[in-house]
């Protein structure tokens, strides 16, 4: 089974998160490309089973990179098996991971209804105030919501569930038709 995980990212978060989920899927015996589609094009579809399509939120909207490639391939995939994940600041509030989750999961998965989407992972975020002009914008932001959890907004913070992101990984070979 070979499986191809494109992603796009802002500050790298996604990156790695879709690094850690290919690790995942080799080690339950998955072959597993992955593209960083701001870097790299995806010419051939041919021989992969299943797409894993994910990408950082910033300002409430996927990156566009992967937004492309579910629309100019949302055809060549549809007998495919397809998992969507994405990475941001929702998914760490308990209060707003459910709305989250309609956001930018369900309602990417309603926009390619010919997609066959066996598996949504909604992933916290990684914030470093050093990333630069547009990050330190967004922790201002949350500045007042990062101070109420006794957090420090000036300094970097990851949110991400490692073991969460692996047990979805995980969980995801199961549901995956061979």
């Amino acid at each position: 089974m070979r499986a191809l995980i494109v992603f796009g990212t802002r500050y790298g978060s996604t990156a790695e998160i879709s690094q850690e989920i290919a690790r995942t899927l080799r080690e339950k015996g998955i072959e597993v490309d992955v593209v960083n589609l701001k870097e790299e094009r995806v010419e051939n579809l041919g021989g992969y089973d299943l797409f894993l399509v994910g990408s950082g939120i910033k300002m409430g909207k996927w990156t566009k990179e992967p937004q492309r490639f579910l629309k100019k391939n949302e055809g060549s995939i549809s007998d495919k098996q397809v998992a969507l994940f994405v990475s941001c600041g929702s998914a760490d509030d308990p209060g707003e991971r459910d709305e989250a989750r309609s956001k930018y999961l369900d309602q990417m998965e309603s926009r390619y209804p010919r997609m066959r989407v066996i598996s949504k992972g909604l992933f916290g975020g990684k914030y470093d105030p050093g990333a630069g002009l547009m990050m330190r914008m967004v922790m201002r932001g949350m500045r007042e919501d990062l101070e109420e959890k006794g957090l420090n907004p000036d300094e970097p913070y990851d949110f991400r569930d490692w073991d969460a992101i692996r047990e979805w990984a995980a969980k995801l070979v199961d549901l995956v038709e061979r």
